[in-house]
């Protein structure tokens, strides 16, 4: 079977940085964070819809699932999971996406904020919880009733976000999270079906179309269009991440620059934060916001985030052009084959470390293997 062919973007200037979709805006975005310092806010939340067999490749089981929101909290604020041993990784051997983060936040000294949106399993690290409850499953067509709630919290939380810093890297943990992101779009009559990643390289096509389609109907959802608010939507078929995070967006955007760290969740954030500014007759300021994700989303043969996006609006998508090919470790090889991808604002991370620290491919490499090794606990001499 031959390898499928890699789609070939621009590069932005000498970084390793990728202009995946509006390259003119993610040029002019890009040149107004160089230098800056942002905050890295990373919320993270439980979805019942992660424990149907198949969906989700963060982490082998279930009952690992429940785990690995925790343990990427606690990731960033010990060097290391407590809960497990180890991070959180796909069934195929590739480690979770927060070694990626931890590295970039290493290289440029950025402070994160962990935010509690709805955990099953709390981390032992410190985050600002504003949610009691985890989101349910989508197909019971009320996953996350209290989303207006949530939406509100995170609008009242920007503006002390936002002045901590130059901008915000708005990251996630939410094992199951391209599912629900797939059922957000569609349901806000975003034609999404096929495009969506997946932490896994095959990608689960066809049950996250049945999944969504059960989940679209309970709701009383055709995929086309919705009465009432976006936001009934979210409650409906959403993740408790949507709406909080739309609403940290949403209230910090008119003074501060904005990066969505991932990829198709972040696209279904940014679909959201597009519906809920229409439904409120306010402006956008599009030049202010972008997505940033990892190069194995944006060359992901079996998704189109790019595609996705100019569906949406006309908002630059950026990638970190990692390279794990030569890596001395086999398991980070495996990101290679398409394994796990992108996750915790890993992408974001690097392409902040490229702005910020000038990193390039060998020194970001270098800073994520001394990650890995570190949690790990191997022995490994400098090559």
């Amino acid at each position: 079977m031959s390898e499928p062919s890699r789609r070939v973007y621009e590069r932005f200037e000498d970084l390793p940085i990728l202009l995946v979709h509006a390259p003119e805006r993610g040029r002019v975005l890009l040149r107004r964070l160089r230098g800056r310092r942002p905050l890295f806010v990373c919320t993270v939340a439980h979805t019942e819809t992660a424990e149907i067999d198949g969906l989700s490749g963060a982490g082998a089981t279930a009952e690992l699932r429940r785990l690995t929101a925790a343990a990427d909290v606690e990731a960033l604020e010990h060097g290391r999971p407590i809960c497990m041993a180890g991070v959180p990784s796909n069934p195929g051997g590739a480690p979770g996406p927060v070694i990626i983060t931890l590295a970039g936040l290493r290289l440029t000294g950025l402070e994160s904020v962990a935010i509690d949106a709805g955990l099953r399993v709390k981390p032992q690290a410190e985050t600002l919880v504003v949610a009691d409850r985890w989101g349910g499953s989508i197909v019971t067509g009320r996953a996350v009733p209290h989303a207006a709630e949530l939406f509100a919290r995170g609008l009242a939380l920007a503006p002390s976000l936002a002045a901590r810093a130059d901008s915000l890297l708005l990251a996630e943990s939410v094992p199951g999270g391209t599912t629900t992101a797939l059922a957000l779009l569609c349901g806000l009559g975003v034609p999404a079906w096929g495009m969506v990643s997946s932490s896994m390289p095959e990608n689960a096509h066809p049950l996250k179309e049945r999944v969504v389609r059960q989940a679209l109907s309970a709701a009383g959802l055709d995929g086309t269009g919705y009465p009432g608010s976006a936001l009934d939507v979210a409650a409906a078929i959403g993740d408790p991440m949507q709406p909080f995070v739309a609403g940290l967006a949403f209230g910090a955007l008119p003074t501060t620059p904005i990066i969505l760290a991932g990829g198709s969740q972040m696209a279904a954030v940014l679909a959201l934060i597009v519906a809920l500014a229409r439904e409120r007759g306010e402006p956008l300021d599009l030049d202010r916001l972008g997505i940033a994700t990892t190069g194995w989303v944006a060359h992901d043969p079996t998704a189109d985030l790019a595609g996705l996006v100019a569906r949406i609006a006309d908002v630059p998508v950026l990638a970190s052009d990692l390279d794990f090919s030569v890596s001395r470790h086999v398991p980070l090889r495996r990101y290679e084959d398409f394994l796990v991808k992108e996750g915790v604002g890993a992408g974001a991370a690097a392409v902040v470390a490229a702005l910020v620290a000038e990193a390039d491919h060998t020194r970001l490499l270098a800073a994520i293997e001394r990650v890995y090794e570190q949690i790990y606990g191997l022995d490994v001499a400098p090559s």
